[in-house]
């Protein structure tokens, strides 16, 4: 049964993965073609929007795989109920999110700022025609068209940040953050022909009772998103008038939005993995919901899921001059590096929150989800208030890391009386600190030499990955041991 979760997670994360690590890959061209100003309000604009990028999907995505998958002689008829309510949703929230988004970024234009609302009502509508492919299991649609939107990403920002001097002349916007926005809308809009097949079977229906109990379902699941994602983009945001003026000399506070959004995404590698096993863990564990094995599937995923993104932040933090160096290529970017160790441990705490949410959504009570992201945002947002104007963009980290960790111990503490997994508490921990006590080794003592260096920040991933291999040797090499 793991092996087919791995497989989906290869299938359908890959491309989220690819998304993700083009992104990453295209931010040493923009933060060297870009200025630091356009840079910082680039990184404003896609704070917002990442806010809204979990409004206009509503939870659809979750609850069209709950409840299609309730009756499957009517499947297909409730996937398109939910999607046309997702386009009425999309055609409600286009309006009110560009006047919201107007009253923030006052340095846009009308046009640009409807621009950024169009793309992400297309993004919304996008994200649930492509549900309703992962949800017939036609991953070869599903690869293909999420890969074309990765493609027209990539060589619309190669072309246009290029430098080369006739493809300047037919850019209308000129080399700044108005490009970026506009190379956004072409690449969602051209997504939509990459799936001829999936709407020219899309018929709109009206359910007005499923409708109800779609939303009562999904309503809370969004709240946690927008909870979730405000959570990681609120430091971001609050920088500017939290750190006290002079703070880091000379530097603007207004740029402090670019040097920590640049660190982020550096830092966000690790969530590369916990995207891809989110796409196949939703729909893999609503299947199985109901079997008796489903808390050890949990448990077992659980503690793969713990080796391997702490695999990943063992090999970034060990590697973090490297990776700045060749990211970020401005030299202001050097001032956030302190943050970036305290993001990763964030993110990878986000994705073990994740993997302890699942007994809210399987017994019906979304809205302690709800609950437990808006305590989360709550302790983010006094702890910024109290630590940024201490330690300026380390604080606002800093309060973003206890932030999830308060919220898997509170997620953690009450799922043991509604839906009880036996974690493997002790390989789980063990992992962690080790961890944590190779990453602090790597900071604290480095070899010298350039060569020598790139030695050792290999060296202690794999030593992590051994140990890894060892507390799951049972699981790895069962064929090979002999029953006694």
């Amino acid at each position: 049964m793991l092996k087919r979760l791995a497989s989906q997670t290869a299938t359908y994360g890959l491309t989220s993965i690819l998304g993700r690590l083009i992104g990453n890959l295209l931010l040493p061209l923009q933060t060297s073609m870009l200025s630091l100003r356009d840079f910082s309000i680039l990184s404003e604009v896609l704070a917002y929007a990442a806010v809204l990028s979990v409004v206009f999907p509503l939870g659809l995505e979750t609850a069209l795989f709950r409840y299609s998958n309730d009756d499957l002689t009517t499947k297909k008829e409730t996937e398109q109920k939910i999607i046309s309510l997702q386009i009425l949703v999309a055609g409600i929230l286009l309006p009110l999110s560009w006047f919201w988004l107007s009253g923030r970024l006052i340095e846009l234009s009308a046009t640009d700022v409807f621009v950024i609302a169009l793309t992400l009502a297309f993004d919304g509508i996008a994200t649930i025609f492509l549900a309703r492919i992962r949800n017939e299991n036609r991953s070869g649609a599903f690869l293909m068209v999420r890969l074309g939107s990765i493609c027209f990403t990539i060589v619309f920002n190669l072309l246009f940040l290029s430098g080369i001097s006739w493809l300047d002349n037919l850019n209308p916007v000129g080399i700044n953050y108005r490009l970026i926005i506009y190379i956004n809308f072409a690449s969602s809009f051209l997504t939509f022909l990459l799936m001829p097949r999936t709407l020219s079977q899309f018929r709109f229906f009206f359910d007005k009772i499923l409708y109800a109990k779609v939303l009562k379902f999904s309503i809370p699941i969004v709240m946690i998103s927008i909870v979730g994602v405000s959570n990681d983009i609120f430091g971001r945001i609050w920088l500017e008038n939290l750190t006290p003026d002079g703070f880091y000399g000379n530097l603007a506070n207004k740029d402090l939005i670019g040097i920590y959004s640049g660190c982020a995404k550096v830092a966000i590698f690790i969530n590369l993995g916990i995207q891809a096993y989110r796409y196949a863990a939703d729909p893999f564990f609503f299947s199985i919901q109901d079997k008796k094995d489903t808390s050890k599937y949990l448990s077992q995923s659980f503690t793969w899921f713990v080796a391997t993104g702490l695999l990943a932040l063992v090999a970034i933090e060990c590697n973090i001059g490297l990776i700045v160096d060749i990211f970020l290529r401005k030299p202001e970017f050097r001032l956030g590096l302190n943050a970036i160790f305290l993001l990763l441990l964030a993110n990878f705490f986000f994705g073990v929150y994740y993997n302890l949410s699942f007994w809210y959504k399987f017994s019906d009570k979304t809205y302690w989800g709800t609950m437990i992201s808006v305590f989360g945002l709550s302790i983010n947002a006094g702890l910024n208030f109290i630590l940024v104007p201490r330690y300026g963009m380390s604080g606002s980290a800093m309060a973003l890391l206890i932030c999830y960790l308060l919220m898997c111990l509170v997620s953690w503490y009450k799922s043991r009386s509604i839906f009880s997994v036996d974690w493997a508490y002790g390989k789980v921990f063990t992992m962690i600190f080790f961890a944590i006590f190779l990453c602090i080794v790597s900071q604290l003592w480095q070899p010298g030499s350039t060569y020598l260096n790139f030695i050792w920040g290999m060296f202690l991933p794999l030593l992590f990955l051994s140990l890894v291999i060892w507390l799951q040797r049972s699981v790895l090499f069962k064929k090979l041991i002999p029953n006694k």
